[in-house]
């Protein structure tokens, strides 16, 4: 892995191999004769993390702090720098570091495009290496691709994040299987095109026993679930504050934002 980082960004480049492993034969079963083929390819590909970080304000008076980390994942695309830091401006208030990675395109096309759980976990170590971070109070937060992105790598990485925040996003029940005492908050909104989906894992979660909770925002769409999110204040605080998550979603979030 190679590194390049500042106070401000943060680079992070990942080489990937995949090795697919071919023979050829036959097999004889009974009567009936089964041929089998592998096909053999070696795929490689080197993925590069652009991280935005945002320090709080007091994090160069105050040496002897350790500070909560924020993990953004944004949706689909490929933002700008500029996009993006529009889009994680509501975090950026707030008493903690901030890190907010590009996620790398694919060179095989847009839908091999994705948050890599593993990847992504190199990320936040490699940030904790370099900033004082308080490593008991980790979340990750994501819209609709970074929504599932934010509630799968909770799983796959079971030790960094104690709070979750999904917006519009899915995960595969097998994950929520094997989930961790992570708390997470669901945010849905009415008029979501995928609700339906949603909520089926928010459902699915509940069953095995993951500690959600799910705010369905009336009358907000796919975009517009992520504004209002993005503008709840209650939420945000939440991310850095010990509060118990049943406790602060039942406050109403008022009016939707289109």
């Amino acid at each position: 892995m190679q590194r390049h980082s500042s106070a401000m960004g943060f680079v992070a480049a990942f080489t990937i191999a995949f090795h697919v492993l071919v023979s050829s034969g036959q097999v004889r079963v009974d009567a009936a004769e089964l041929q089998e083929r592998v096909v053999e390819r070696t795929y490689s590909e080197t993925l590069q993390y652009r991280c935005l970080i945002n320090l709080p304000d007091a994090y160069q008076t105050d040496k002897s702090r350790r500070w909560p980390l924020i993990l953004f994942l944004h949706g689909g695309g490929n933002p700008t720098p500029e996009e993006l830091k529009a889009s994680i401006r509501g975090l950026l208030g707030l008493p903690a570091v901030v890190v907010a990675p590009i996620c790398p395109p694919s060179q095989y096309g847009d839908r091999y495009t994705n948050w890599d759980s593993m990847q992504l976990g190199e990320v936040v170590r490699e940030v904790g290496k370099e900033f004082r971070i308080d490593e008991k109070r980790r979340s990750v937060i994501g819209f609709s691709m970074g929504g599932s992105g934010a509630w799968e790598l909770p799983s796959y990485e079971q030790d960094l994040f104690s709070k979750s925040v999904v917006i519009a996003g899915l995960c595969h029940p097998w994950s929520l299987r094997h989930y961790p005492k992570t708390q997470v908050w669901v945010f849905v909104g009415e008029k979501d095109y995928m609700r339906k989906e949603q909520q089926e894992t928010v459902s699915s979660a509940k069953r095995f026993k993951v500690d959600v909770v799910e705010t369905v925002w009336a009358g907000a769409g796919h975009g517009g679930i992520f504004k209002n999110a993005m503008l709840y204040q209650r939420m945000l605080n939440w991310l850095v504050k010990d509060e118990d998550l049943r406790l602060v979603q039942q406050m109403p979030p008022g009016p939707a934002v289109p």
